[in-house]
């Protein structure tokens, strides 16, 4: 089954506005201020913008961002106390990275 452009678009922006959420959520929780969440969420937001446009290299840049977000999850998912919601950050985080790693081969077509 192959997704078009715009599906794939789409499926882009619905996972990075479901990561967003759930680091809202987390935030909700008080497990991290509001600064931190600010700070996070605006490469996510600039990535949206970007993949709107269906960018090629905004996919690219955005899988070396989420290789940093999986490294500071990682950090709090293998740490001492485990919250559902980090583990569900994590596992979105490798989910869009994959997705993302196959982004600039479905807008430039190569099959």
């Amino acid at each position: 089954m192959s997704l078009n452009l715009n599906s794939y678009r789409n499926i882009t922006i619905s996972l990075t506005l479901l990561l967003i959420a759930t680091k809202f959520l987390i935030f909700m929780s008080g497990r991290i201020s509001l600064i931190t969440f600010l700070i996070w969420s605006i490469p996510l937001i600039i990535f949206i913008y970007k993949a709107a446009l269906n960018s090629s290299k905004s996919y690219q840049v955005f899988c070396f961002i989420l290789l940093i977000y999986f490294l500071f999850v990682s950090l709090r998912v293998f740490g001492i106390a485990i919250f559902y919601l980090d583990v569900i950050e994590l596992i979105l985080i490798i989910y869009l990275f994959i997705h993302c790693l196959f982004g600039p081969k479905k807008i430039n077509g190569v099959k």
